[in-house]
């Protein structure tokens, strides 16, 4: 909760303070592609609670999102944007026996605040429908049937852009997905997702 409140209060004073700093650079439409190091307890918890002897689990994996938005001159923008926040693992005694895969679509406004004439700081707060995919490879039979649930999440995030062509870039970010719904069998239960990216950036 202390992470969110930090990011709620950059985003808030970056609106205060960029609007002394507002100018045309930057604007207009960009389209990006980046993989992530995607980070959350799924697995690791449906481990804990339902493989009690020999059972383990991803803590972590590798996905990528392909985005692309718009931004006015004001500096205001959006981003819409598809991830694939990568496949979480469980396994018994070594073997894999589920798993995870979790993928979704976001809806973000978005404010950039330039910090050197290459550099921009970039916040984001939106919205992301959900689809998270359970897979059962052993010892299945109810409550451990495949799944697909689809839900909404909280989506926040914040990155740093680095122009290093006047129409290309590279973006590093930071974004936190907050409450995707996981459904297996009866069992529902809400996990965060915290991502790190680095994407290369297209400006038209």
């Amino acid at each position: 909760m202390k992470g969110i409140a930090f990011v709620v209060g950059l985003f808030a004073s970056a609106l205060i303070a960029g609007q002394a700093q507002a100018q045309a650079r930057g604007s207009g439409g960009y389209l990006g592609a980046g993989v992530m190091q995607v980070y959350t307890d799924n697995a690791t918890e449906f481990a804990y609670l339902s493989i009690p002897a020999g059972g383990s689990a991803d803590g972590t994996a590798t996905g990528y999102k392909v985005y692309g938005g718009y931004v006015w001159p004001a500096r205001f923008g959006f981003e819409v944007g598809y991830y694939d926040l990568g496949t979480f693992s469980a396994y018994t005694f070594g073997t894999k026996s589920d798993e995870f895969n979790t993928t979704a679509l976001a809806f973000s406004g978005t404010f950039s605040l330039p910090i050197n004439p290459s550099v921009d700081v970039l916040f984001k707060l939106g919205f992301a429908y959900t689809d998270v995919d359970y897979r059962c490879f052993s010892a299945c039979g109810w409550p451990y049937v495949n799944t697909s649930h689809t839900d909404t999440a909280a989506l926040m995030g914040v990155g740093l852009d680095w122009r290093i062509a006047s129409n290309f870039s590279v973006r590093a970010d930071w974004e936190y997905f907050g409450g995707v719904v996981h459904n297996v069998g009866s069992m529902i239960g809400e996990y965060d997702y915290s991502t790190v990216s680095i994407a290369g950036q297209f400006r038209f």
